[in-house]
């Protein structure tokens, strides 16, 4: 008999390049009988190990049982043990991968599993057949090859499917996490010719059973029964009729509306509980009666219903959770918005808090929502370059908004929701940190202020620095956000020189190499004093007090970094700061002449600067001259 019964030729071509042959099967096969008693140790130690890794036993622990996954894997040993790979052997590897995917378990853990299973199977192979361990060891190691190329190709699938239907996949993890299946989707299609046959009764005992329950609820004295009677009649005769269940985009899109009226206040979350339980002891009170008793299928049908909306309510509770967080934490002092990531920027829902903040920053459009948030809050006609929509990332973005009173400072941050809701809508926060941002720059100012007292050099030529660094930042096409940070930021660009000694910071002459050394740990000083203040302006000029004087060969210090590794800020107040110091008189040395300060810049073209910076900045050169007077 032959041991590879495969048709497909891509697959025969795959067995080959692993070292999976007839012959080395045939070798496996001559010793399966003392090889299957093998298994049930092999997998027990197997599963020894997987279970003592945290992340492992949870991820179990929430998607099988232990006893399961070993039942299933003895099988699996069993058949590479009987050594024969047919398309049947293939098809089902290849269906396990795409389950594994589906269920989020890391491919990095999935192919780590094999090695662990070859050194666990040799140790137990070897005590029996000592002599014929390793050759059998090869045998067994190229099927796992074999099978390893098979799950690389389904995970890869699977990231394809879920990259074209990110919301079918999301919604089918939610399904799989609620124990709704595809059989209960099969019951749902037998089933929706009963309920539309039976749609009066089951309305009548719907009728009933859901206002007994709202009698103690004080939310729905507004609730217009007939009208809602009549809604939900023609919602389950077109659901059912149309199959749109089969269809859970379709679906999803209902919820979502459904879901608005609890984001809106409109109706309270367990508004739709309740209305769920109703539905279901209608369907109860309706079949489960002598008429169907006939019928042993109608249990499952039932039982299928409700499992279905049981997953309807996990997923309202997956769009609504971070809602409700906002409203149940209303006292925190944060503002709330939501807007469309398919039409991007459109506001589609802001909270009472955030209309009164509009109000209080003079912002008096009647109808807030519909408006693009950029134009809205940052006066921009297009999206914030720093956006943590665009960006993707859960740090804060610090904006300025101000009135006749001044400027207030704003953390605007994305606040986690539900992968499936996340597709289409984006909600975010802004948390108003004008007292905690003032007291910062204050404190940095005053440090700033003490290094000028120190070191006279440094009066002026910070804030010269601020002024030139925002003007080749936008010569470098950088947007007006980085043009705006970079102003404030590049100022405290030397603000480490507070803890340099005086004797070292105002000497006349040359510094030895003790005190070059010492002047030189003011970059890391600097750093240490900006880097753990929580706001992105600081956080730029943390980067530019360690990384001005690295240069663009990576001669410079302290860290030797070299070309775009250098961050951009921290190349642009490179090039100001040594153009400005060259212009200036210092107390070891006078002025340069403006000619000369050019051809040193040029100089360092390539070397300590990066070259198409000071390309731009020699470009405009009279216009740097003429700004530095100004700013004198």
């Amino acid at each position: 008999m032959e041991r590879i019964q495969v048709t497909d030729k891509k697959r025969l071509q795959q067995l080959r390049f692993t070292g999976v042959t007839e012959e080395r099967l045939q070798y496996v096969y001559e010793y399966r009988n003392i090889l299957l008693t093998l298994v049930d140790s092999i997998v027990n130690e197997l599963y020894e190990e997987i279970w003592g890794i945290d992340s492992l036993r949870e991820f179990i622990q929430r998607h099988s049982t232990l006893e399961k996954l070993k039942t299933t894997q003895k099988r699996y040993l069993q058949q590479c043990l009987e050594a024969t790979i047919d398309d049947h052997y293939i098809q089902t590897r290849y269906h396990i991968g795409r389950a594994h995917s589906e269920i989020g378990l890391d491919l990095a853990w999935y192919l780590a599993t094999y090695t662990k299973y070859i050194d666990i199977i040799y140790k137990h192979i070897s005590q029996v057949l000592p002599e014929q361990a390793t050759h059998i060891l090869l045998v067994i190691q190229a099927i796992f090859s074999f099978d390893m190329q098979l799950t690389l190709e389904a995970y890869k699938a699977a990231e394809i499917e879920k990259a074209a239907h990110p919301l079918r996949h999301e919604l089918d993890k939610l399904r799989q996490v609620n124990g709704f299946t595809n059989q209960d989707l099969k019951n749902l299609d037998q089933f929706s010719g009963y309920i539309s046959f039976r749609i009066d009764s089951i309305m009548e005992h719907f009728h009933h059973s859901l206002f007994r329950r709202l009698k103690e609820e004080s939310h729905y004295s507004f609730l217009q029964k007939e009208k809602y009677l009549a809604y939900v009649r023609n919602f389950l005769l077109q659901f059912f009729q149309e199959k749109i269940y089969d269809d859970l985009e379709a679906y999803f899109l209902i919820i979502r509306d459904w879901s608005r009226l609890i984001i809106e206040q409109r109706f309270h979350e367990n508004f739709f509980h309740i209305a769920a339980e109703s539905l279901c002891e209608a369907l109860k009170q309706v079949f489960l009666t002598k008429e169907y008793v006939h019928n042993p299928r109608i249990v499952q049908y039932i039982h299928s219903f409700e499992r279905f909306s049981k997953f309807t309510l996990a997923m309202m509770n997956e769009i609504i959770r971070p809602y409700l967080f906002l409203r149940d934490f209303d006292f925190l002092d944060i503002y709330a918005y939501e807007i469309s990531t398919i039409d991007f920027g459109r506001i589609t829902w802001i909270d009472d808090k955030m209309k009164r903040l509009l109000k209080t920053l003079g912002i008096n459009k009647e109808h807030p929502v519909g408006r693009r948030c950029y134009e809205l809050l940052h006066n921009r006609t297009v999206p914030c370059p720093e956006c943590p929509v665009l960006k993707h990332k859960s740090e804060a973005m610090l904006t300025t908004l101000g009135n006749e009173k001044g400027l207030n400072y704003y953390k605007i941050r994305l606040l986690p929701q539900t992968k499936i809701f996340e597709l289409s809508r984006a909600l975010l926060v802004i948390q108003d940190v004008t007292k905690e941002s003032k007291v910062m720059f204050d404190m940095l100012e005053r440090l700033l202020q003490l290094a000028e007292y120190r070191d006279d050099d440094t009066k002026n030529h910070v804030h010269r620095i601020g002024k030139l660094s925002g003007m080749l930042a936008r010569l470098a096409g950088c947007d007006e956000q980085f043009v705006s940070h970079i102003e404030i930021a590049a100022k405290f660009h030397d603000i480490g020189k507070v803890g340099i000694p005086d004797y070292i910071l105002n000497k006349p002459g040359k510094l030895t190499k003790e005190e070059w050394e010492s002047m030189k740990t003011h970059v890391l000083i600097g750093h240490q004093i900006l880097a753990n203040l929580d706001l992105p302006v600081i956080q730029m000029a943390a980067n530019i007090a360690r990384t001005h004087h690295e240069w663009w060969d990576g001669g410079g210090y302290p860290n030797g970094l070299k070309g775009e590794e250098i961050p951009l800020e921290g190349r642009i107040v490179a090039i100001v700061d040594v153009f400005d110091a060259l212009l200036s008189k210092r107390v070891y040395k006078d002025a340069f002449p403006p000619e000369k300060v050019k051809e040193i810049l040029l100089d360092g073209r390539g070397k300590q600067f990066d070259p198409k910076l000071i390309d731009l900045f020699l470009a405009m050169w009279d216009d740097f001259l003429a700004a530095r007077e100004s700013f004198q």
